[in-house]
């Protein structure tokens, strides 16, 4: 009697020791799934670190890219400034010598070059540089006009022997070569000009398989305006009255006409800047300074990159580019005696009257006068032809009155306003 009992007792102990087990088995299984699934989410966010670490460093890498290329255009375009104030004495000869030594110094990825000019019905090498041989002697050439590339712009030309091929005699080609010291593997042309008028080209070489950086190409841009403007001048024998003013005014033009929003928008801005200061009983010398100050205020655009500077809409580092400006302004103008009303306007044109504006964060009258009045005339011609704005010229002026105490002292509002006013749609 006793055997029953106690097998099922032995029984009804197992049953409970297995219930047991499979209660501990779930429920450390349910948790070994927990475990896995927070494994799995920690690695996933371990990843997602990672990622946002790397985007982090790319976005970092590129902003100082971007910081080190604007550096690099400014110290270019300066370099150009200064290089054509200092040949302007020059005779016709050498003239152009110079002329091609400044480019090449702006230039790392060449490392010879040469100036060539229609003269009549034949083609003539004015300078050529190099380490080749008998580099006089292309001076002496019997080439015909014809021959020469007719470039439009700037351009980057690959291998210019091969892209000759068609019009130029291969022995002059080589005779190129040889003169410059080596083969060609690309070159950045550059248009000369006489008004309208084509007359030649200058060639910058690279003798290496190397790239032209966008620096180089847009330095250049820059230094075909200037010398076509030069070359018409001297051809005129006018070059000696040449003031620095007009040579920084060539680079503001080029700039604004690139896109018809700023298009002449340094002279609107000095011709309301002018008449406010007119109605301010300003002196003679302050309307002067006032004139070349707001035609010079955004003459540091030209060193940031258009993909930024033409933007409506900025991220947090392309607005810290572009804020660079008022510096790069500054520096570029700041060499020159009689424009430091101008030098102090390019870089503190966008201060504001509250103290929210850059790069100083000054406030009130701590903003020189000039800057407080370029200020309000920048913003009103930019938005009066901002078409995607579409706004009116009295929709402009509330926005401005709005502004007043904040971005603009109330007082040149007043007068500003009442200019104007004056102002057809």
């Amino acid at each position: 009697m006793n055997d029953p009992l106690i097998l099922d007792y032995f029984i009804a102990t197992i049953i409970v020791e297995v219930a047991i087990v499979l209660v501990f088995f779930i429920f450390y299984r349910r948790k070994l799934k927990e475990l896995v699934e927070k494994i799995r989410e920690l690695t996933a966010k371990n990843e997602n670190l990672k990622k946002n670490e790397f985007e982090l460093y790319e976005k970092i890498k590129s902003t100082k890219s971007a910081f080190e290329d604007v550096e690099v255009r400014f110290e270019k375009i300066s370099k150009i400034i200064q290089g054509f104030s200092q040949i302007t004495q020059k005779s016709y000869s050498e003239f152009f010598d110079d002329l091609l030594d400044l480019a090449l110094s702006v230039v790392p990825e060449a490392k010879s070059g040469s100036i060539s000019v229609i003269d009549g019905k034949k083609w003539k090498f004015m300078a050529i540089h190099g380490n080749g041989k008998d580099a006089e002697k292309l001076k002496l050439l019997d080439l015909k006009s014809e021959w020469m590339v007719t470039i439009p712009k700037v351009t980057v030309v690959e291998d210019i022997s091969k892209a000759n091929e068609k019009n130029v005699p291969k022995v002059y080609s080589n005779m190129i070569e040889e003169a410059v010291g080596g083969h060609i593997y690309r070159s950045i042309a550059i248009p000369l000009k006489l008004g309208n008028d084509f007359i030649g080209n200058c060639f910058l070489d690279a003798l290496n398989d190397i790239k032209f950086s966008e620096s180089s190409k847009i330095a250049m841009e820059n230094f075909a305006v200037l010398a076509s403007t030069f070359l018409t001048l001297k051809k005129l024998e006018i070059l000696p009255q040449l003031s620095i003013n007009n040579t920084l005014r060539e680079i503001v033009n080029f700039y604004e006409m690139k896109d018809p929003a700023t298009r002449s928008h340094s002279e609107n801005v000095a011709y309301f800047a002018v008449k406010i200061g007119e109605k301010m009983n300003l002196s003679p010398k302050q309307i002067g300074d006032l004139y070349w100050a707001a035609i010079f205020h955004d003459i540091g655009l030209i060193s940031i990159p258009d993909e930024i500077a033409r933007k409506s809409s900025m991220t947090e580092a392309e607005f810290q580019i572009m804020k660079i400006h008022t510096l790069i302004g500054e520096k570029i103008i700041d060499p020159y005696d009689h424009l430091k009303e101008a030098a102090i306007v390019a870089r503190s044109h966008h201060e504001c009257f509250d103290g929210s504006g850059y790069p100083d964060g000054i406030k009130g009258f701590d903003i020189p006068l000039l800057s407080r009045i370029v200020s309000i005339c920048d913003l009103f011609d930019t938005l009066r032809k901002n078409s995607k704005l579409g706004m009116s010229v009295s929709d402009v002026i509330n926005e401005i009155k709005e502004k007043s105490g904040t971005q603009f002292d109330p007082e040149i509002v007043k007068v500003a306003t009442q200019i104007f006013e004056t102002v057809k749609k």
